[in-house]
C-alpha cells in the first residue's frame, strides 16, 4: 500500500480481469478518482476479495501465553458498508468473512478491507448494471489529469480545496487576527505577512502530497493579488501555473463560483466536477424560469425519457450507491431509454455543492431539449 493519493504517475485505473459470465471484475486501483470510482461500484451484497491484515491472537490455549498479533492474508467478504475516507484517501469496505485461512479467521465473523491506491481488489457482482460498466471503461481511458489547489482569500481567513474529478473538498483552513489599530500600518503589515507565511506553509505542503497542475487564487478584496507577490516571492521550485480570480466570497461559495465559470478547464484541464457543476447551475436556472426544459423527481423524469425529450440525465452518485437492487434496474432503465433518444448521462458527484443540490431534489433531474406536454 501507498500513501502517494493523487501523484500523477503516468498510470490509471486497471481493469486486470473482466469475466462477466461469472459476474467477476478485477480491478487496480492507482490514483484518488480511482478511489472514487470504485466507491462508487461496491454495494451492498457484492463479494469482494482482497488481501488485507487483521488482529489475531496466536499461541497456545491458555490465554496467559497468547499473543496478537497482526498478520497479513487474503480474505473473501460479503459486503454489508462501503465508506470513502477521504482525508485518509482509503476506501473502507466492512462485510462477512465467506473465505479465508481457517487457522486464522472464523467463517461469519465480520472484518474492514482498507483500499488504498496501489491495491487490487477482486468485485463479483450478480447484476453488473451498464453504467457501472461504462463508468469503469471510461476510468480506465481517463487521461491522467493534475487536481487544482483552489485559495480563496481575504484579510486572516483562508481555505484551501483540492479539486479533482470527483469533486471538491476543503483540506485546509486557516484564521488570524490581523491588527487593524488606527494609524498602525506596521503591525497590520506585520501580521498580514505571518498570515501570509501560513497560508504559504499549506500550499507548500499540498503541492507536496499531490500532483498539482493549477493553483487559483480567489477572493472578493485586494488580499488575493498580495498574497500572489508573496507567493512568487517564495521562489517555489517547480510552482505549478497561478491565476487570480476574483469571487463574491471566501470558502465554498467562493469555490464553488470558480467551479461555475470554468476557470479550471480553461486554464489547464477539464474537470468533471466543473462540468457537472454548471449542468446542475443550468437545470436550476430551467426550473426557476419555469420554462419546461427543466425536470426533477422520479415520475417526471421517467416521462421525459419516455418522450425521448431528455438532452442530460443527472443522477447523483448517492441515489446509484445506496440505491436496492431493484432502483439500480431502474436506473439502469432510464439511463439506456435516454441513450437511445441520443441524451447524455452525467453521475454527479455529492463531493461538491452543486450534487448536494441535485441530491434535495431527490438525485434525479434532467435537461430536456424541448418541452413535453404536461396534461
Amino acid at each position: 500500500m501507498t500513501s502517494e493519493v493523487g501523484r500523477c504517475r503516468g498510470w490509471k485505473l486497471k481493469i486486470l480481469k473482466r469475466a462477466l459470465k461469472d459476474g467477476v471484475i478485477v480491478l487496480k486501483i492507482e490514483t484518488l478518482d480511482d478511489l472514487w470510482h470504485l466507491y462508487n461500484t461496491v454495494a451492498a451484497n457484492d463479494i469482494v476479495i482482497s488481501r488485507t491484515t487483521r488482529r489475531v491472537r496466536i499461541g497456545d490455549d491458555d490465554s496467559r501465553k497468547q499473543e496478537s498479533v497482526r498478520k497479513t492474508m487474503v480474505l473473501k467478504l460479503r459486503v454489508e458498508e462501503v465508506s470513502f475516507h477521504t482525508f485518509s484517501n482509503r476506501i473502507r469496505i466492512k462485510g462477512q468473512i465467506l473465505e479465508g485461512p481457517s487457522d486464522l479467521v472464523n467463517i461469519g465473523s465480520y472484518h474492514t478491507i482498507n483500499i488504498e491506491t496501489g491495491d487490487t481488489l477482486t468485485i463479483i457482482k450478480e447484476h453488473w448494471p451498464k453504467f457501472v460498466l461504462d463508468r469503469l471503461k471510461e476510468a480506465t481511458k481517463d487521461k491522467i489529469r493534475p487536481m487544482a489547489l483552489v485559495v480563496t482569500i481575504e484579510d486572516g481567513s483562508a481555505e484551501l480545496f483540492l479539486a479533482a474529478d470527483f469533486g471538491i473538498r476543503e483540506t485546509v483552513s486557516i484564521r488570524s487576527n490581523i491588527s487593524r489599530k488606527r494609524g498602525s500600518q506596521k503591525s497590520y503589515d506585520s501580521t498580514m505577512k505571518d498570515f501570509f507565511a501560513d497560508v504559504l506553509l499549506a500550499v507548500k505542503s499540498q503541492l507536496e502530497q499531490h500532483q498539482i497542475g493549477l493553483i487559483v487564487i480567489a477572493g472578493p478584496g485586494f488580499v488575493k493579488d498580495h498574497f500572489r507577490e508573496f507567493l512568487n516571492n517564495a521562489r517555489i521550485k517547480n510552482l505549478p501555473s497561478v491565476i487570480v480570480e476574483s469571487t463574491n466570497s471566501i470558502g465554498i461559495p467562493g469555490a464553488k463560483e470558480i467551479l461555475f465559470r470554468g476557470v479550471i478547464s480553461k486554464a489547464v484541464t477539464e474537470l468533471k466536477v466543473e462540468k457537472e457543476t454548471q449542468l446542475v447551475e443550468s437545470l436550476i436556472e430551467h426550473i426557476s424560469k419555469d420554462d419546461g426544459l427543466g425536470t426533477y423527481g422520479d415520475a417526471e423524469v421517467a416521462r421525459a425519457v419516455q418522450y425521448g425529450a431528455v438532452e442530460d440525465l443527472l443522477v447523483t452518485d448517492k441515489r446509484l450507491r445506496e440505491g436496492s437492487e431493484k432502483e439500480r434496474h431502474k436506473m439502469d432503465s432510464l439511463i439506456r431509454g435516454t441513450e437511445r433518444a441520443r441524451g447524455r448521462f452525467h453521475i454527479v458527484s455529492t463531493e461538491h455543492p452543486a450534487g448536494d443540490q441535485l441530491d434535495r431534489l431527490g438525485g434525479l433531474a434532467a435537461i430536456l431539449r424541448y418541452r413535453i406536454d404536461q396534461s
